[in-house]
């Protein structure tokens, strides 16, 4: 990490969880995704083992309200 970057690091963790959230959200949104054709193949074929996995049961889905709870409860702090 470039100085410059650790500088940034230390003032972001000032700020409160909701800023610092916010500011992580839109950092991720300005990396652009990668257009390398290994980066496609490997991100295809880990989508298409995840929909074989849960296809077959190997892997199960949360229900919408069991989500919903989690989340209210992270939103609290109650993780």
């Amino acid at each position: 990490m470039t100085k410059l970057a650790e500088q940034i690091l230390e003032q972001a963790k000032a700020l409160s969880d909701a800023e610092r959230a916010d500011l992580a959200e839109q950092l991720l949104d300005s990396v652009s995704p990668s257009s390398d054709p290994e980066y496609q193949a490997a991100w295809t074929a880990e989508i298409q083992k995840r929909l074989q996995d849960f296809d077959t049961g190997k892997t199960k889905g949360i229900p919408w309200e069991e989500v919903r709870e989690r989340l209210t409860r992270l939103g609290r702090g109650n993780a």
